[in-house]
């Protein structure tokens, strides 16, 4: 058994505060297991990885747990040889495929000089500088170019949450003339959620039941999904804003839907392993999701799966169903399931006994 790991990244925290709280969350499960851990989070500058190599290369910990990134690695990889001569445990989390994250610069990336540049050097990276870790994390297919040598130590698994029992269950009451959704998320297009409003515009002129959403979050998608939602003059979407705390907590009551990414098709995914699914999981929610997941079977009775593309017609579909699907389902059953599969300790433990 190990006695201590160090988690590094790099991270802008405001930017990225769900992946914060995540490594907190890894480094809470370390230590609920008995193991001295801590992480250490750098800016995104040359400064950074400047102290980012310092911390590492000083590191006293067994395992040193470090979060993928393509404008670091390159500049670690001989400092990373030398921590395995030192028999360092390395670990090395990747969190989106690396092909994906190159579509993603065409986004992110507005000026045409840093995104060449960014692009030219994620390519000439390609595997090689994952060639010193005993373990990489992916949760999701990665491309040949950037897996080459690397998959007899690479783990393929699902996100993992920390799931607090003091959380409350979103709803303990049943669908009576309403379904109450909910969408957390920092907004972007690949989550999707024009799809969703688009459905809701169809089946509101033709249903009994009230659907209503509810959209907690900021992010560079609110402008347009708030357009698209005065141009259908829908009244039953509501927008939020960031929450946290008691009142996230507060915007969960009496919801019966999580509404995870529908969008997955637009950065090039199939699959992935969605934390939102498993924080709707853990407040007892059933999800309404796209594409495939690794931690669940096609046939999983709570996690809704839609089609992976832009076509409105099996959200339509899907909400008509939810009555009939949401009849029979118990929310404390949903959060037992996310105990014993999803939980961030189930994770590492796993993790563990792979390295």
């Amino acid at each position: 058994m190990y006695e201590s790991l160090s988690y590094f990244a790099l991270l802008n925290i405001e930017k990225s505060p769900g992946v914060d709280q995540k490594i907190d969350n890894l480094v809470k499960a370390a230590i609920d297991i008995d193991i001295n851990a801590q992480k250490k989070i750098f800016p995104v500058s040359l400064i950074g990885i400047f102290n980012f190599i310092r911390s590492i290369v000083s590191c006293r910990s067994e395992i040193i747990y470090i979060r993928f990134s393509d404008f670091l690695f390159p500049f670690i990889f001989l400092f990373l040889c030398y921590l395995r001569v030192k028999g360092k445990k390395v670990i090395v989390d990747v969190p989106t495929p690396r092909i994906i994250c190159i579509k993603e610069m065409e986004v992110n990336i507005k000026k045409p000089f840093f995104k060449l540049l960014r692009k030219t050097l994620s390519y000439i990276s390609s595997s090689w500088v994952l060639f010193p870790s005993n373990l990489i994390i992916q949760y999701a297919d990665e491309h040949l170019w950037f897996s080459y040598g690397t998959r007899k130590k690479t783990l393929k698994m699902g996100n993992g949450i920390l799931i607090d029992n003091n959380i409350p269950l979103a709803n303990k009451e049943g669908v009576q003339n309403s379904i109450n959704m909910i969408a957390v998320a920092q907004l972007a297009d690949w989550h999707g959620y024009d799809r969703l409003i688009q459905a809701m515009a169809i089946v509101s002129g033709t249903s009994s039941i009230n659907y209503n959403l509810t959209v907690v979050g900021e992010g560079e998608s609110l402008y347009k999904l708030k357009e698209l939602t005065n141009s259908l003059k829908l009244k039953n979407i509501i927008f939020t804003g960031r929450l946290v705390g008691d009142d996230l907590n507060n915007a969960f009551e009496n919801k019966h839907v999580g509404i995870a990414s529908l969008g997955l098709y637009r950065i090039g995914l199939h699959e992935a392993s969605v934390l939102k699914t498993r924080e709707y999981m853990a407040r007892g929610l059933p999800v309404i999701t796209a594409g495939n997941d690794p931690d669940f079977p096609s046939d999983c009775g709570f996690r809704f799966s839609v089609s992976n593309s832009s076509e409105i017609d099996s959200l339509v579909c899907c909400l008509k169903s939810l009555p009939l699907k949401l009849r029979d389902l118990s929310q404390s059953d949903i959060r037992s399931y996310a105990k014993v599969n999803l939980s961030i300790e189930s994770k590492l433990k796993v993790i563990l006994e792979a390295l």
